[in-house]
C-alpha cells in the first residue's frame, strides 16, 4: 500500500464520521447557549461521550490500515478479536451517551411543564 492509497483511506475513514461530529458541534453550541442547569451539564456529558465514541471509532477503523501500510501483517492476525472488543465497548459508551441526552431532554421537559 502506497501513501496515496493509505491517505485515502484515512480520509475516507474520517468523511464517514465527518457528518456525525458536525452535528454533534452543532448541538453543542446550541447547549452552551441554553441556561445552566443539571440537564444541561447532562446532555453536555452526553454529547462529550458521543463525541469522544465518534473519534475511537475512527481510530479503531484506521489502526488496521496503518498496520498495513508498515506492513507489520502478523499484529494484525490478533488484531481481529482487540478490535472486536474495542468497538463493542464503544457500542456500550455510546448507548449510555444517548440514554443520558435522552434523559437530559426528558428532565428539561418536565421543568419546562411545571413552570
Amino acid at each position: 500500500m502506497d501513501q496515496a492509497q493509505l491517505l485515502s483511506s484515512l480520509l475516507v475513514s474520517v468523511g464517514y464520521r465527518l457528518p456525525v461530529m458536525i452535528a454533534l458541534g452543532v448541538a453543542l453550541v446550541l447547549l452552551l447557549g441554553a441556561p445552566k442547569a443539571v440537564a444541561r451539564s447532562a446532555a453536555l456529558w452526553a454529547l462529550a461521550t458521543l463525541m469522544a465514541t465518534t473519534l475511537l471509532g475512527a481510530v479503531l477503523a484506521v489502526l488496521p490500515l496503518l498496520l498495513i501500510a508498515a506492513g507489520d501483517f502478523d499484529r494484525i492476525v490478533g488484531l481481529n478479536t482487540w478490535l472486536g472488543i474495542g468497538h463493542f465497548a464503544l457500542s456500550l459508551l455510546e448507548a449510555v451517551g444517548f440514554v443520558l441526552l435522552a434523559w437530559a431532554l426528558a428532565r428539561a421537559l418536565r421543568s419546562q411543564a411545571k413552570a
